[in-house]
């Protein structure tokens, strides 16, 4: 008989994410400042709208990296055919630091926090756009009272 291990899935998150429009992402050293359009939800009822941002503290800019896919022959982000490009995230900062970006999904592991939703680039394309936060520090949520 074998022993059985549970990992439990995280519910116990203080706010959500998802639906959140990112507007900026800041590099400073080896910390990571998002912000947002409009804030984000809180996880508890009556579920309000907070005005915040999040910092991540001892970015690894090593192991972080984004991926940014494009659908030739179906809507962004359904299945099919698609091309992409996977870059450090010091370059997609680089490059798209202030594109709007519409959160989708968040994930969150060993030291690594993944982000999941749809770039809106300048360009006019959308693309579907997953990031990858490798941080050795805490992920705070900084909350406007």
């Amino acid at each position: 008989m074998m022993k059985q291990t549970i990992r439990r899935n995280q519910t116990q998150l203080p706010y959500s994410l998802h639906d959140s429009i990112v507007t900026e992402l800041v590099k400073s050293e080896d910390q990571l400042t998002v912000r947002f359009q409009n804030g984000f939800v809180a996880a508890t009822e009556p579920y309000p709208q907070v005005e915040g941002e999040l910092v991540f503290a001892h970015v690894d800019w090593d192991f972080s990296s984004v991926y940014l896919l494009s659908y030739p022959d179906a809507f962004c982000g359904n299945t099919g055919r698609f091309f992409g490009e996977k870059m450090a995230l010091e370059v997609f900062l680089e490059m798209y630091g202030t594109t709007r970006f519409d959160l989708v999904d968040e994930t969150y592991g060993f030291h690594l926090s993944k982000f999941d939703g749809f770039l809106s680039a300048e360009d006019g394309c959308t693309y579907e756009c997953k990031m990858e936060i490798y941080h050795l520090g805490d992920m705070q949520y900084l909350v406007k009272p």
